[in-house]
Order: structure tokens, then C-alpha cells, then sequence
């Protein structure tokens, strides 16, 4: 990864030595201070798109129209985008008016938490507006400025910090608790795509338990259309989940209304390891059962199972496939 840095630092270069200021900002720089590998760098500028797409032979207009582009250097992709003003947020979500700014401040206090808003030159040398180093250092994650006008302006945000409870472990700041509880029931303005992209993210955390209690604790859970119940089941078992299993549970605990989006192969493998689940929790696994579910999804089932308290097959289901003829 050391040679998507080194290029990333040349772009960096390039818009310094015409006249633009530039930084890694974000994520990237997040994670490097925490020793995390990050696949994922992001430039701000005081460059505008047009003037990005003057200095680079091969940049692709992503979102020009928010300020961002995508310059492509080598094998890399680097998300390069200009500084901005944002105000006038339309259903918690998305800002109405987006104004370019060549003023880095203005950029990064539009941001929402204070460990995402720190930027590095070229030379490696962070910079903090916000103090998001101090609470790296103390692992806890803050609003910058007011979090009730972050999480009004967009309610992503909500399910954002539980992401990065999941992903980091770090503990939620009170204040940006205590807003997060009280306009839980914005996260029904989210849409169900990106509902289940932070889920998705949130379940493979190492800390999914600690973010999942977040959740219950602040009913998040009960505005997730029928995932509470689920949720403080999962919130209790000992093993980790997988998102599908996650969602699985979360069937079998309660009717969960028909919002959440799945292929039709997925719904097909839900549909039959709850069927499998109501047949094998309290009865065995056999031949016939095997041979028309098929291998996976009875392991699956037994996962299932397994999880929920019941008797563990995995072994006798193997014993009878492997005795199966071909």
C-alpha cells in the first residue's frame, strides 16, 4: 500500500505547485494514526473540478456537481474533492445548496465526527481542527460542533457512529449519545439501501455486540422496521454474526415488515434455513432432509441453531453427506 500513498502525495503535489492548497483527509487519515490499512484515500482541495481535470490526463466526473471527482493514477483511484460549504438539508439527507469554498476550515466543519475531519500534507504532517486526536487518543467518538444540527442535517450520521463503534470499538461521546436517542426516529427517512449498507458494515465489525447495544439502548432498534427483537437476541449470544445471519435471527425472532431488499437468491436461502431451522431445532437432520436442502444451506441452518441455543449437527450432517452417493 506504500505506492498508493506515494501517489496519492503526488497529486497532492501537483495541485500545490499550481497554485491550490490539498490534503488527505478522512478515513485514511484516520486510520493511519491508529496503524489501520485503509484501501480507501480521499483528497480535499481548493481546486475546483474543472481546474482537477486541467492537471490530470485521465479524471472521471463522479460528482462533479458536489465538488468531487475522481483522478486515476496508475492502478489507484483517489476520490478528489473541493472544498465546501453546505446548508438548506432536504429530509435529513442531502444539502440543497453546496457552495465551493477555498478555505479548508469551511470545509471540515461541515464534517461529522472529530476523528474524520483530520487531514496530512505530503509530508506526512496531520493537522487538527477539532481536536479529533484527543479523542482518538481516548477512544470516543463526537459530533463536530452541535450533534443534534449533525444528525438533522443528515441522519445517515446516526447509523455512521454505530458503524465506527463497530469498527473501532470506541465508546460514543454523551452528548452525541444523548442526541442520537433523541432523534432516533430519523433513521425512517434513510433509505432501505443505505439502511442495509451501514448494517451490512455494522455486523462485520469486531465490535458488533458493543454497537448493537448502542442501538438498543438508544431505540435506534425499534425504527428499524421489526429488527428489535432480533437485534437483543444477537445482542446476547457469544459469537459473532455474519449479516445474512444477523438478518435470519432477526426473522425468526419477529415479523420484520416487507422494506428490507434482497436478492432472489437470498430470499430463497432465508425462506428455506427458517423453514430448516422449524424442522431440525428440536429434531435431527436426515437424508431426505439433506438431499433436498442441500449441503449449505443445512450448515447454515445448523449455524443457525447453534446460535439460538440448540443442539450442534455439524458433524452428523457430514457424516450423512459424505456417506451420500455421488
Amino acid at each position: 500500500m506504500k505506492l498508493y500513498l506515494e501517489y496519492g502525495k503526488q497529486i497532492i503535489k501537483t495541485l500545490k505547485q499550481n497554485g491550490h492548497s490539498a490534503y488527505f483527509v478522512g478515513g485514511y487519515v484516520r486510520d493511519l494514526q491508529l496503524g489501520i490499512e485503509s484501501k480507501d484515500i480521499d483528497i480535499t482541495t481548493s481546486a475546483t473540478p474543472d481546474e482537477v481535470e486541467v492537471l490530470f490526463d485521465k479524471v472521471v466526473a463522479t460528482g462533479k456537481k458536489f465538488g468531487g471527482v475522481t483522478v486515476l493514477l496508475g492502478e489507484f483511484k483517489y476520490e478528489v474533492t473541493t472544498y465546501r460549504l453546505e446548508s438548506n438539508y432536504e429530509n435529513h439527507r442531502h444539502p440543497s445548496d453546496v457552495r465551493f469554498s477555498k478555505h479548508i476550515e469551511d470545509d471540515l466543519k461541515r464534517r461529522d465526527f472529530t476523528i474524520n475531519q483530520l487531514t496530512m500534507d505530503e509530508n506526512e504532517e496531520v493537522f487538527d481542527h477539532h481536536l479529533g486526536l484527543n479523542d482518538l487518543h481516548n477512544k470516543i467518538i463526537r459530533t463536530i460542533n452541535n450533534p443534534v444540527e449533525r444528525f438533522r442535517e443528515d441522519a445517515l450520521r446516526i447509523l455512521r457512529a454505530i458503524r465506527f463503534v463497530s469498527k473501532l470499538g470506541f465508546d460514543l461521546e454523551e452528548n452525541t449519545f444523548k442526541a442520537m436517542t433523541e432523534l432516533s426516529h430519523l433513521v425512517r427517512t434513510v433509505s432501505i439501501e443505505r439502511l442495509m449498507v451501514e448494517l451490512d458494515k455494522i455486523f462485520n465489525g469486531d465490535y458488533q455486540k458493543k454497537a448493537i447495544q448502542y442501538m438498543i439502548e438508544s431505540g435506534i432498534s425499534k425504527e428499524l422496521y421489526g429488527l428489535d427483537k432480533g437485534l437483543r437476541v444477537i445482542a446476547k449470544l457469544d459469537d459473532l454474526v455474519h449479516p445474512l445471519e444477523a438478518f435470519i435471527i432477526c426473522f425468526i425472532a419477529d415479523e420484520i415488515e416487507e422494506v428490507w431488499r434482497f436478492s432472489n437468491n437470498q430470499i430463497r436461502l432465508i425462506q428455506k434455513v427458517i423453514n430448516l431451522h422449524e424442522v431440525t431445532r428440536d429434531d435431527q437432520f436426515n437424508k431426505f432432509i439433506l438431499f433436498s436442502n442441500k449441503l449449505e444451506p443445512c450448515l447454515l441452518t445448523n449455524r443457525i441453531n447453534v446460535l439460538l441455543g440448540y443442539k450442534d449437527q455439524e458433524q452428523f450432517i457430514m457424516d450423512i453427506y459424505n456417506d451420500m452417493p455421488v
